[in-house]
């Protein structure tokens, strides 16, 4: 949320580190590909219980970590 509010882009390099983060936390669980971690994404935008959690932090947070997913998996999976 706060490098949101501080208008970095999703692909700065510390919003990209992060993300680098995440992937490596689910990593601990489920091993994805490109298009799944993407799918993964849109999923935090998608459904509801997602939705309503990253809502709760900031409206657009959603769609910020998806897109950072999504390039994130473009470059690095």
């Amino acid at each position: 949320r706060g490098d949101l509010e501080k208008g970095l882009s999703e692909a700065d390099s510390i919003v990209q580190q992060r993300i680098k983060t995440h992937f490596a936390v689910v990593n601990r669980f489920w091993t994805p590909n490109r298009e799944a971690y993407i799918a993964l994404g849109r999923s935090y935008c998608e459904h509801p219980d997602f939705r309503k959690h990253f809502d709760s932090h900031h409206p657009k947070l959603a769609e910020y970590i998806a897109g950072a997913m999504k390039i994130f998996a473009e470059r690095e999976l």
